[in-house]
């Protein structure tokens, strides 16, 4: 979880994938990987609230 929330701290922060990857935390798929599921959480939360 800590990877994950390091992950999404800096792609919030403006970073990209390949920045991300490059800083050598994580590798290509767990970035894209995260990114999947940060975006599937993203929009589970914009329909919530439509609601």
């Amino acid at each position: 979880m800590k990877s994950y929330n390091g992950f999404v701290t800096q792609y919030e922060g403006g970073l990209s994938i390949k920045e991300i990857v490059d800083k050598g935390a994580i590798s290509r798929r767990t970035a894209y990987r995260y990114k999947a599921y940060y975006d599937g959480l993203k929009e589970k939360k914009e329909t919530t609230m439509q609601e």
